[in-house]
């Protein structure tokens, strides 16, 4: 059996069983993109460890690619088709564990005035649909790739709430939004969309040209504006803040909001799973970064209910 066979037969049997599976099969595909189709039991270590190492330092990529290939020559043994893994039996050390970072309300605001000073014909996207997208994720949390896809027909103006279709795991959800956002966003709608243009199936988002923002489009806008914002990490830093930490930023905010109305947040947390669309509360604890914001909260949380005879502020 060739390397392609195993692996289009992988990815079928990993998609029968539920599974979106996208990002492991780019992988896999670019695996046999780097080390060549043919008779997938003369794939030798050294192909696979160059596919590995790439020509950049060792990231969490390194780690992905790996686990992506275990498995699948874990169901490659598993099938006789091949005898052993070809895959290093060592790994290189970990790097230092990834930052979410997460958005300030100075960072939104200096966001929001770099897009509103670009010209509306300098980029596919026009100033106000920058804009729209930012407070989008700002004030949702959803995926970028989910907000991209996002359909008019599947937002209902009268109570405010969105349909995200079959997403990760080909699950789908409602996911309200407050007044302010639904204002925005149908004022958007109006502008963005002539009568000629606009059906159900219409992008919420579109360029300047009427069509579906691509996600890259996307990321590389929100690259030349960050850069334009003067939003950053340290020059060391290995990442910069990207369209995904706004994701991240979501739902530290509405801890640190639940925190400070005094909220049970332990009783909350599973409703938060809910709305960002995972299956279990560990799933969200992924996107809670520990900032001082939140600690301070959480520990003054824990200090009423220790001492509730002292007085707080």
């Amino acid at each position: 059996m060739t390397l392609s066979q195993a692996i289009e037969a992988y990815i079928v049997h990993k998609r029968s069983l539920g599974m979106c599976f996208r990002s492991d099969a780019v992988r896999l595909r670019a695996f046999v993109n780097s080390v060549g189709d043919g008779d997938m039991r003369r794939v030798r270590p050294q192909a696979v460890r160059r596919y590995l190492d790439g020509k950049g330092p060792v990231t969490s990529f390194w780690f992905s690619k790996y686990h992506s290939l275990t498995a699948f020559y874990r169901y490659a043994v598993a099938r006789h088709y091949v005898r052993n893994s070809p895959l290093p039996r060592s790994r290189p050390q970990l790097p230092e564990k990834f930052q979410a970072y997460i958005y300030t309300n100075d960072d939104m605001r200096k966001l929001i005035d770099a897009a509103d000073s670009r010209h509306r014909y300098v980029w596919l996207l026009t100033p106000d649909t920058v804009r729209t997208l930012l407070l989008l994720l700002y004030g949702t949390g959803l995926r970028i790739s989910e907000a991209l896809r996002l359909n008019i027909g599947d937002f209902d103006r009268d109570s405010g709430v969105f349909t995200i279709r079959e997403t990760k795991f080909f699950k789908s959800r409602f996911v309200p939004i407050g007044p302010d956002l639904r204002r925005l966003l149908e004022a958007y709608i109006d502008r963005q969309w002539p009568p000629a243009h606009r059906a159900e199936t219409t992008p919420l988002l579109g360029t300047v040209s009427y069509e579906r923002i691509l996600r890259q489009t996307a990321e590389l806008v929100f690259k030349r504006l960050r850069e334009e914002a003067g939003i950053h990490r340290s020059s060391e830093a290995r990442y910069q803040p990207r369209l995904h930490d706004f994701r991240h930023t979501f739902a530290v905010v509405r801890l640190v909001t639940w925190y400070r109305a005094g909220k049970n947040v332990q009783r909350l947390l599973p409703h938060l799973t809910t709305y960002l669309g995972h299956g279990r509360i560990q799933d969200t604890a992924h996107y809670l970064t520990m900032t001082t914001e939140l600690l301070q909260e959480a520990s003054l949380c824990f200090e009423r209910y220790a001492r509730p005879e002292v007085p707080h502020a």
